[in-house]
Formats: C-alpha cells, sequence, structure tokens
C-alpha cells in the first residue's frame, strides 16, 4: 500500500456518547450503584477495622490491631477511588485530547 494509502486508512475519529444509545439510562443507573456499593465498602471496611483495632488493642493482640488498622486504610482508599475514578476518567480523557 502507499503511503497515500496509509494516511487516509490511519485518520481515525471517535467522539464518545451516549445519545440515542440503548439503555444507556439503564447503564448510568448501573455504574451509579456500583459506586454506592463501593461507598458502603468502604464505610463497613472503616468500621469493621476501627472496632478490631479497637478491641485487638484492648487484649494484647497486636497482630489484629495491625489488621484492623489495614482494613480502616483500605476503606479510605476505596472511598477515595470511589469518588476520583469519574474524574480521573473524564481528565485523562481531556488530557488525551478528546
Amino acid at each position: 500500500m502507499t503511503r497515500f494509502g496509509l494516511g487516509i486508512l490511519a485518520q481515525v475519529d471517535a467522539t464518545p456518547s451516549a445519545d440515542g444509545m440503548p439503555g444507556a439510562e439503564l447503564l448510568q443507573q448501573m455504574l451509579n450503584w456500583l459506586s454506592q456499593i463501593a461507598l458502603w465498602g468502604s464505610l463497613a471496611s472503616i468500621l469493621l477495622g476501627a472496632a478490631l483495632y479497637g478491641l485487638a488493642q484492648q487484649s494484647g493482640n497486636y497482630a489484629g490491631g495491625y489488621r484492623g488498622k489495614q482494613l480502616a486504610l483500605a476503606g479510605v482508599i476505596g472511598a477515595c477511588l470511589a469518588g476520583v475514578a469519574p474524574t480521573a476518567i473524564n481528565l485523562f480523557f481531556q488530557a488525551a485530547g478528546g
């Protein structure tokens, strides 16, 4: 193939849009639900981690206390990721020239 032919084939344009897509509203609702479930899971992780940390420290179980800290920190990180994910995706798309 000639250089001219490759130049024409290499030019692709895509503009993401959900306009007119069947089931777009349902898909958006499911993403919203998934985000809510992630936040509930993060809250549960923080609360269980705090309870485990407190009980383990009172009983002298330092390994359990460490595990409680891990759970609480994982919940915080999960909540941050659930909140930042849509913004990060849009930011990366815009940065790529979208």
